[in-house]
């Protein structure tokens, strides 16, 4: 098949000319993208379908009106989300439903009430497939704190640019449109910001050994901290380290993590933030005599809780896992824990027979190897780390019976995830050591076990 030309200009022309000959492979490749944008279509349309589906459960799980509202925390009740009082079941559903958290199914919830409530206009471009679902929530989220009014002008401003402009643009428009319908809002916002500070860290979930600083400081600050850490990745620099200048400068962030460190590697460059302040040279050199035995005492303490095997540790290249860190290899484990005092505890076998109580008390050893066996909270596609949680009783424990408290019937479980379990209908068994069935009240059927949640087919 020829590339037509027709219409087409000079500079088309010669690239049909560099593909005399491959036709055929033009061909093959504009099919490729027609199916794919064929496909783009129908998911869009499904999504739209999907989203009124949505809008469907959402008012049907709204609390009736005219109906009291339980206050017993023994049967089934209703939780409040966004304002509004649904049923105690409707975002666990949703988040099995969706494969997300109860607090992302719970944003879900509150964002399409408002959606369809108060944005009736952006609501009918989600409706309609000209907008996303996830674009038209950044909306709502815009507008919180927004009086009926407020809402209004909005819906009425953006609506026209849902889903027909890219995102730079609907972002302008947005803040625009917010700050017409509010502007003292707009300007304690401001106000607001101007004195929001933080410092915050996080860990690497590609790289273990590496995290992440945030802060948002007084711009003074941020300057004199910007000169100390260079200052220290120059002297890096001249004791020999052959790093990057952004590698020295993170080992000098470092560095700073231990004032006794810092003040031994360059001494006492500023007296800014001292008091009482040193005045003289010797005064200074004095303070930097003494540094050296305070060492010890200006260290943080911190807890590093590494989890391997006894089998692992002669081997560098196989696998531990460092609480709150994730995997790494045995041999990266002194990087972690250098300079730490290292406590060794007993081995715990995750499956053994014969541990278990009748009281509803759960002895140490018991929970110790139920948090070592799940890892993180047993609800579907839960996150929480299981060390927060509480221990339930898959089946639930009862007086007299023997032998109830072991750890197969045992999980962490969020005390949400708990009443669903108790008081909405749901059901959950333990048919293997750490595997969990649930049963939801809506027929949904979920495995969760080592590997993750897996759906499996509902039930009749």
């Amino acid at each position: 098949m020829a590339i037509p030309t027709g219409g087409m200009s000079v500079g088309w022309g010669r690239i049909e000319h560099m593909f005399d000959g491959g036709e055929a492979w033009v061909a093959t490749a504009r099919t490729a993208m027609s199916e794919y944008a064929a496909n783009r279509r129908a998911i869009e349309a499904l999504e739209a379908t999907s989203a009124v589906l949505l809008a469907r459960v959402v008012e049907a799980y709204e609390w009736p009106a005219g109906v009291p509202v339980p206050d017993r925390p023994d049967g089934y009740g209703a939780q409040h989300i966004g304002g509004r009082v649904f049923g105690m079941d409707l975002t666990s559903e949703l988040a099995v439903a969706n494969g997300s958290s109860e607090a992302g199914a719970a944003y879900l919830i509150s964002e399409v009430a408002d959606l369809t409530t108060k944005l009736p206009r952006c609501w009918s471009t989600v409706t309609d497939g000209t907008a996303p679902l996830w674009l038209a929530r950044r909306v709502v989220e815009a507008c919180a704190g927004l009086d009926d009014d407020g809402w209004a002008l909005v819906d009425e401003a953006v609506a026209p640019c849902l889903g027909t402009v890219g995102r730079h643009t609907l972002a302008r428009v947005l803040r625009a449109a917010v700050m017409e319908a509010d502007p003292e809002g707009a300007l304690r916002h401001a106000q607001r910001d101007a004195t929001d500070r933080y410092v915050r860290t996080r860990g690497d979930e590609a790289d273990p050994l590496a995290g992440y600083v945030s802060a948002r400081l007084d711009r003074a600050d941020t300057i004199f901290l910007d000169a100390m850490v260079q200052r220290i990745a120059d002297v890096l620099a001249e004791q020999g380290d052959a790093g990057t200048l952004d590698q020295r400068r993170a080992k000098a962030l470092g560095v700073l993590a231990n004032p006794a460190a810092a003040v031994q590697l360059i001494g006492v460059p500023t007296t800014r933030g001292m008091d009482p302040v040193p005045i003289t040279e010797a005064d200074k050199a004095a303070f930097v005599a003494a540094a050296a035995p305070l060492a010890k005492a200006w260290t943080p303490k911190v807890q590093v809780v590494v989890h391997l095997s006894a089998d692992s540790i002669a081997e560098a290249h196989l696998l531990a896992r460092v609480v709150d860190a994730g995997p790494v290899l045995t041999d990266q484990i002194a990087r972690i824990t250098q300079g730490c005092v290292v406590r060794v505890t007993p081995a715990i076998h995750i499956g053994g027979a014969g541990v278990a109580v009748d009281s509803y008390e759960i002895p140490q050893r018991i929970r110790d190897e139920v948090l070592l066996r799940d890892i993180h909270d047993r609800f579907p596609w839960s996150s929480i780390e299981s060390g927060r949680l509480d221990l339930d009783h898959t089946i639930p424990w009862e007086p007299g019976r023997k032998h109830q408290t072991r750890p197969d019937n045992l999980g962490p479980l969020s005390r949400r995830a708990h009443r669903v379990k108790t008081h909405a209908g749901w059901r959950l068994d333990q048919p293997h050591h750490g595997e969990f069935i649930w049963h939801t009240g809506a027929g949904q059927t979920i495995r969760v076990d080592f590997a993750g949640s897996h759906r499996l087919p509902t039930r009749e």
